[in-house]
């Protein structure tokens, strides 16, 4: 929205000052001092404009329709006529403006598995609210899955998003929570991050332990590993490893019984060891879509958990040729074995599944497919 005015600003100086400075420079090399100071200026008046409130206006991704209408109106709004009829151009900018992302009816929720490569990052949306499950990986110091893709994706939705939850530490589940927090002043997070972990700062974190639960627009949402017993007093050695202090998030569509009843469970990074526990509960853990445990790691997804959680669907979140090899084609006969229909985001990208279409999973790289795309073989 400061756009227009930084740019009046930037422009002349830039072509006044700076430029005149840096060349001058070439002859008289102090020259490039003032050059750099009147960089700095600039820098200081676009950081003031940036901090303008509502100095950026977000909204929903409208569809081309809507885009096209509204550069209509604008057309129309600029046009030398008659006011009374340049003002015909309002409503037709009003569905970009006023766009709202479908979401799903009371009782249902939507999972989105965004392609973020080597890690898990699934965005759950019920009809007023949204979680954010993992945030995926840290490709850099400068880059990082949040940037690149959840933000501008949440963005795309609209979305205000109630609880981030990172299963645990790992980067590949953490690197982009800081992006999504900034972006998300409001949001809880929740976690079995350790007390000393840098998000500490930036956001009060609650544990996630099992038992918790709550309720959103008629769907349930269940924590259901670690225990309180897990996490351990501080100074011990024996600390747990990352991937066994995992967050399980069940959620259900309406609730248990109801014949219509769709559950999906997020899985984290647990191994063979928690999942015995888990199994110990078969019924709680029951479900129709599954977050393949650890990518498709070796050392998850055992038969008697796959047994247990008897999914129609399971859903791998891992890079594409990644070096750990995820999935494992050992565990990928385990599912194979038991007529369970994998989806990879390497082949699929971003995953869409709706509680009330469990039947279908909608593959971006197929829904968005472009003659230069890359296709696996």
């Amino acid at each position: 929205m400061v756009g227009l005015v930084a740019n009046v600003v930037a422009i002349p100086w830039v072509t006044l000052v700076v430029t005149p400075l840096a060349m001058l420079g070439v002859l008289f090399a102090p020259i490039w001092g003032l050059a750099t100071w009147a960089i700095n200026a600039l820098s200081w008046c676009l950081q003031q404009f940036a901090a303008v409130p509502f100095a950026v206006l977000s909204i929903a991704q409208a569809p081309p329709w809507a885009g096209l209408a509204a550069v209509l109106g604008g057309v129309v709004l600029v046009l030398q006529l008659p006011w009374s009829l340049r003002l015909l151009g309002v409503p037709l900018m009003l569905p970009m403006l006023l766009w709202q992302a479908p979401r799903p009816p009371v009782g249902e929720f939507e999972l989105l598995a965004a392609d973020i490569g080597q890690g898990n990052a699934v965005i759950v949306r019920t009809a007023n609210h949204a979680l954010v499950y993992d945030t995926g990986p840290r490709f850099s110091l400068e880059s990082d899955a949040g940037h690149r893709v959840l933000v501008p994706l949440l963005r795309a939705f609209g979305e205000v998003v109630d609880t981030v939850m990172l299963s645990h530490h790992d980067t590949d589940h953490v690197g982009g929570a800081l992006a999504v927090l900034a972006m998300q002043p409001q949001t809880e997070l929740i976690s079995s991050i350790e007390d000393g972990h840098e998000l500490q700062r930036v956001r009060p974190v609650t544990r996630c332990v099992a038992g918790q639960t709550w309720t959103w627009d008629g769907v349930r949402f269940d924590v259901l590993h670690p225990k309180a017993d897990d996490y351990t007093v501080p100074g011990q050695t024996n600390l747990p490893k990352s991937n066994a202090m995992s967050c399980v998030l069940r959620i259900c569509s309406y609730h248990d019984r109801h014949p219509d009843a769709q559950v999906a469970l997020l899985a984290g990074d647990i191994e063979a060891a928690q999942e015995a526990r888990l199994v110990a509960d078969a019924a709680a853990i029951k479900a129709d879509v599954l977050l393949v445990p650890h990518h498709g790691s070796k050392t998850s997804s055992s038969p008697t958990f796959l047994d247990a959680v008897h999914p129609r669907l399971a859903l791998v979140q891992a890079g594409y040729r990644n070096r750990f090899g995820h999935p494992v084609p050992p565990v990928m006969e385990r599912y194979r074995e038991r007529g369970i229909e994998v989806v990879n985001s390497a082949r699929c990208g971003e995953e869409t599944w709706r509680s009330d279409h469990p039947q279908e999973v909608t593959c971006q790289r197929a829904a968005g497919a472009r003659y230069w795309h890359h296709h696996l073989p």
